[in-house]
This record gives C-alpha cells, structure tokens and sequence, in this order.
C-alpha cells in the first residue's frame, strides 16, 4: 500500500511517495516544487495570491502523481513555518480545499521539531532541521524530549532581511551572522551523540561536498559533514554571487540564492553546539509524519495533536 505525504514549506512543496516494510518506511519516490509561500512575509505576514496559485498547481501536479503510484486516496498534506505565522492562512487553507480538494495540517514549531526527529533519529540523538522560514531542534528521545524548539530563522527569511548576498555582499553577510548568533541562543551541546541534519540545507551542503552532478539520496543519506568542511562550503558560497552559485555541481538551481545562508547557520548551529561533525538524513519530517499518522513508534509516545 502507498502513502503520498507532503510538505508545505516557506521555500519549497515537496512530496514522498512511501510504503511500510517491516515497520519501517520506505520511500519509493520524491520530488519538490519552488512554491516560495513566504515570498514578502517579513514585512508583513500574509501569504501573496501568487504564493497561492503557485501551491495550488503544485499540488495540483503532486495529485496527479499520487494516482501514478495509486496512493492519491492516502494524501496526507502538513504545513509549517510560513503557514502557521500567515494572518491569512485561514483564507490559504480554504482555498487549497477548494481548488485541490487538499486538507493542510497546520503544524506548531515544536511538533515540527519532534516530525523531524521522529524521521529520522533511532533512539536518543539530536536533530536539526534548517528550513525556509524556521530551525527546528531536538534532542533525547521521542519519549522523553531533553530539548524541543523551532527557532523564528531560516533562509528564506535571512534572504528577505538581507537581499544584497544575492551580490555576495560582504556586509549583508555581516548582519545576517549577527542575526543568527542573536537568535541561536541556548543550544544544546552535542553530548553523547552526533545531531543529525536533514531537510534542504543539509542535503545541499552533502550534495556539494560529494560534488553530484544529479541529486543521489542514497549517498548523500549518512554522509558526515565536518565543521571544517561546512566553513570552507561557506566561505566558498560567500565569495560567489546567486548567478555564480547556479552553475555550481550538487547545487540545484532553485536553492542558488538561499544556499548561502543555509550553510551560514549549519555553521553557527555547528559551533554553538560544540559539533565536530553531523550526519545527514535523506529521512526527515514527512517520514515522521507519517510514523507518526500509522502510529509506527514507541510505546507510551504521545502524539502531538492535530496530527493523530
């Protein structure tokens, strides 16, 4: 039996088509569309008409897709940083039921952080989650979370506040380190365990550092990033402008612009944690959701609600 799960992010809408296969999910397929819901939102939180129509036509397309893979009648849809902010996001929820036919749950920052894990950490570890419009953290176990929280920073909101890295802009850079060390305080330390990374800024920066030509799931799940290695993939994304960043190998062109700030705060996530090294997930928080929608997890584990 097939599952399609997707993923409404402030940069991107990705989907997984994924069975169960002795307890454990198995994705058979995944794709993502550049839907940019939090185009404009640092000035004011509401997403635009365009944002809209371009979700409602991705989801259009993951529909579509779903039925290829006879999964359409198990559409799961969740949404996270710039839905949740959206003063709107009443009016974008009804308009995605009423064009695609779709449900959104809407997720909180700390459920975000335990889908996150939930996906993509056996046992007790730490996971971060770098995305468009929020960082989320967590650390412990399922059962008993040590630390949980979903940070207001990501890198379509860094881009927004400071544009001009667009031009490698030295001082645009200077600010948005300063923005990130303002926010990223109170970190856990790595301690007994390696934090693993996943979503698209950690993809990404393996994608770079394996130099893929085309994006390869199975070698960049597991691939250890050092901190050594994330500061030099910075300092190489900072001396390139967004055109220069778009022939680069590993790098997908629609990521060219947010990239450099994904691997700003990969770094300072590093070093504020005291991490010599991470390990990347292909796994991440649509195959939480969906351990957690087919109750494959622990005993004694509460659901978060709105998620059950």
């Amino acid at each position: 039996m097939k599952y399609a799960v997707v993923d409404i992010g402030t940069n991107s809408a990705r989907l997984m088509i994924a069975h169960v296969e002795n307890g454990l999910i198995v994705a058979d397929y995944k794709t993502l569309r550049l839907i940019r819901v939090g185009e404009g939102m640092v000035g004011r939180r509401i997403i635009v008409p365009a944002a809209m129509e371009r979700t409602r036509l991705a989801l259009l397309d993951f529909l579509e897709i779903s039925r290829k893979y006879d999964a359409a009648e198990r559409f799961m849809c969740f949404a996270t940083s710039a839905v949740r902010d959206a003063e709107n996001r009443d009016e974008f929820t009804e308009y995605i039921h009423r064009e695609c036919g779709v449900e959104i749950d809407i997720i909180s920052g700390d459920s975000e952080a335990m889908l996150g894990f939930a996906g993509s950490v056996d046992g007790f570890g730490g996971m971060f989650d770098i995305g468009g419009g929020s960082t989320e953290v967590m650390t412990g176990t399922l059962r008993e979370p040590a630390f949980q929280h979903s940070f207001n920073i990501g890198t379509v909101r860094l881009l927004q506040m400071f544009p001009s890295a667009d031009d490698a802009d030295t001082k645009a850079y200077d600010g948005a380190r300063a923005y990130i060390r303002s926010v990223f305080q109170g970190l856990p330390a790595a301690d007994g365990f390696v934090y693993t990374g996943i979503g698209g800024t950690a993809t990404a920066l393996a994608a770079i550092d394996l130099m893929l030509d085309e994006y390869n799931a199975e070698r960049v799940h597991g691939h250890r990033l050092s901190l050594e290695t994330v500061r030099c993939i910075e300092a190489m994304l900072m001396s390139k402008t967004k055109e220069q960043r778009k022939q680069m190998n590993g790098l997908p062109e629609k990521k060219a612009d947010v990239i450099v700030f994904g691997a700003m705060l990969c770094r300072e996530f590093m070093e504020a944690t005291g991490s010599k090294c991470i390990v990347v997930s292909d796994s991440d928080n649509m195959d939480g959701y969906l351990k957690l929608k087919l109750k494959l997890i622990p005993d004694g584990f509460a659901v978060p609600t709105g998620i059950a």
